[in-house]
């Protein structure tokens, strides 16, 4: 039987589920992981949300150790880390980009939309 985590890992898990349960967050998470680095305009020009409402996600994905950031001139680039999902949930990001694959983009555009709601 595992030992039981320590408080650490314990606000981490609890840092990285409570980011990843808001769609609209779950949606920019899997589209940058499907590249191995986003530009912050591709999300401008493909959320229905507003800019603003962008940046408070990739806050919430930042702070919680999801993603990085990088920032050149104006823009800002996003990057997965993928490792932390790993070490934390083995196989789950394998999965979630497998059930992207197989949700129509008609389907996760709505799902994005009526969170931004």
């Amino acid at each position: 039987m595992r030992g039981m985590p320590n408080s650490d890992a314990l606000e981490q898990y609890s840092a990285i589920f409570a980011a990843m349960s808001e769609p609209a967050r779950m949606d920019i998470l899997l589209r940058i992981a499907e590249t191995p680095e986003l530009a912050c305009t591709v999300l401008d020009d493909t959320l229905p949300i507003s800019k603003s409402t962008i940046s408070y996600h990739i806050k919430i994905l930042y702070q919680a150790g999801l993603i990085e950031v990088r920032k050149e001139g104006r823009y800002y680039f996003y990057r997965l880390r993928s490792d932390v999902i790993e070490e934390m949930a083995p196989g789950l990001l394998e999965r979630m980009l497998g059930a992207r694959a197989a949700t129509p983009a008609r389907q996760r555009l709505a799902a994005t939309t009526l969170a931004a709601v």
